[in-house]
């Protein structure tokens, strides 16, 4: 964080956010879906929603050294998958240190996550696959298709009888009205979908009265907000060293779709593995991001708009024989809001991501035991062949306070050197009963308000086992089949 604040980046484009992304595709855990499920939301176990992962994917298995388990890959979709490739010989160590402390290879997305593996990447000849490329490019010639840029949505059509009828929406600096033939369907992420249904006078009765939006419907819609919690600036040092090609290679092997320049950085491996905080058999709580010769990351905080303690820790390091972890909370008990703080859709709503708060102190816990795992990594006879250092300088507004590197001083530092992840869900959460705070049910609808639905990752009820795009391209391929069943498409 800097000054108490994180940067919440969204993509603005035919795409998305997934023009912005690390390029990750990973789907979590089985249980994490089976936790969706048992919260009432039925057709959202794994063993329903694993089709719609295989229908849009088509995986190449170009790593051999990789393990694939193919009965969960498709084929032949739309969004490419494949592997980074070449691998930094210290991935190679990281892959073994890991296996010493008995989490072994595994294929990411298939039966067990536990484990490490190569990231699998939306990456095709080294050019990014986001949802705009990927689904509907294919199909912009398509009859009953119209997609209108530079346009922003400022609010949904409500009649009296509390029915979707259209939307209200500028284009290039003209307001302009269209109506719904059947349904209005909201997909603007975690932070502008609750935004465009408060504007709309669907939310919090009292919140709504505050900033002055007529009051259509009472749901909690952005009073939970999860992220991922991802700790920064892991940076170790070692005598592997590996030559970082000068601007103009790297500029040349992109034009190959070769290189760093064509992959998500230098990001090469992750692992998922379990700390003492999480009682769950078999269930992961802890990612962990291996990137190598860290030069590049130096530019992220720039980016991501780190405290210059986490950037002047990377930018020290020799990037030849240098590289870093990137350590995520999967399962963040601390929830946050996301607020109007105008009726004015052209005002950037408030978010409060809220990180680190949780009142029993699990996320805290949590992180500190992941900086314990890290540096149990590190003392493996895997990295020792290499001479691995944790290169971490101190925070110097916890060092004065507390012993160097005791817990103590890392539950002080944890609070310098965390911030979210990007992965916001729940905003608008799926479930039941509008009275525990759920906003649609397990068809998408929005409760309470008819021909109205919201699909997107804000509807996920829980914070899964990892990156959340490939989440969402799951939610649209089964929202596309059940608009089918309802409306009887034959397809």
């Amino acid at each position: 964080m800097k000054e108490n604040r994180c940067a919440y980046p969204r993509g603005k484009g035919v795409g998305g956010t997934s023009l912005l992304n690390a390029l990750i595709y990973a789907r979590g855990a089985s249980i994490d879906f089976d936790n969706w499920c048992a919260k009432g939301n039925s057709g959202w176990c794994y063993k329903d929603v694993l089709p719609y992962f295989k229908m849009s994917e088509d995986f190449h298995n170009n790593a051999p050294d990789a393990v694939a388990d193919m009965q969960y890959h498709g084929k032949g979709g739309p969004l490419y998958v494949s592997y980074p490739e070449p691998r930094s010989e210290q991935c190679k160590v990281f892959f073994q240190a890991s296996e010493e402390l008995g989490y072994n290879k595994t294929d990411c997305n298939g039966a067990h996550l536990l484990g490490v593996s190569p990231y699998q990447l939306n990456v095709k000849n080294g050019k990014r696959q986001d949802s705009g490329t990927a689904f509907l490019k294919p199909v912009l010639d398509r009859q009953n298709l119209k997609v209108l840029t530079e346009s922003f949505v400022t609010r949904i059509i409500i009649n009296e009888a509390k029915e979707a009828q259209g939307l209200i929406f500028t284009h290039k600096g003209k307001a302009y009205k269209v109506a719904a033939s059947k349904e209005v369907i909201v997909s603007a992420g975690s932070i502008s979908s609750p935004q465009i249904l408060m504007l709309s006078g669907i939310g919090p009765r009292k919140h709504l009265q505050e900033i002055g939006v007529p009051i259509i419907q009472n749901l909690e819609v952005g009073s939970q907000l999860y992220d991922h919690l991802q700790m920064y600036g892991i940076t170790f040092s070692s005598n592997l060293s590996e030559p970082v090609p000068s601007l103009r290679e790297q500029v040349e092997n992109y034009l190959h779709g070769v290189g760093r320049l064509s992959t998500a950085l230098t990001q090469q491996g992750v692992g998922y593995y379990q700390t003492p905080v999480e009682k769950t058999p078999n269930y992961p709580d802890l990612e962990i991001g291996f990137y190598h010769s860290n030069d590049t990351s130096y530019a992220l905080h720039t980016v991501q708009k780190w405290k210059e303690d986490v950037a002047r820790v990377i930018a020290a390091v020799d990037s030849s024989s240098s590289f870093t972890m990137y350590l995520t909370l999967l399962h963040t008990k601390s929830s946050g809001t996301v607020r109007l703080q105008s009726s004015s859709p052209f005002v950037y709503p408030l978010i409060d991501s809220n990180c680190l708060s949780d009142p029993e102190g699990k996320d805290i816990e949590t992180a500190y035991q992941a900086i314990l795992f890290a540096k149990k990594l590190i003392k493996t006879k895997a990295f020792r062949r290499i001479d691995a250092k944790l290169e971490i300088k101190p925070i110097k507004q916890c060092l004065g306070k507390y012993k160097y590197m005791s817990r103590k001083y890392w539950y002080c530092a944890i609070r310098y050197i965390t911030g979210h992840d990007n992965h916001p869900v729940a905003s608008c959460r799926m479930g039941p009963d509008p009275s525990l705070g759920d906003v649609v049910d397990a068809q998408l609808r929005v409760h309470g308000v008819k021909k109205l639905r919201v699909a997107d990752a804000s509807v996920i009820p829980v914070s899964t086992s990892a990156h959340i795009n490939a989440i969402c391209y799951m939610i649209g391929e089964k929202l596309a089949d059940l608009l089918k069943i309802e409306y009887k498409v034959n397809a």
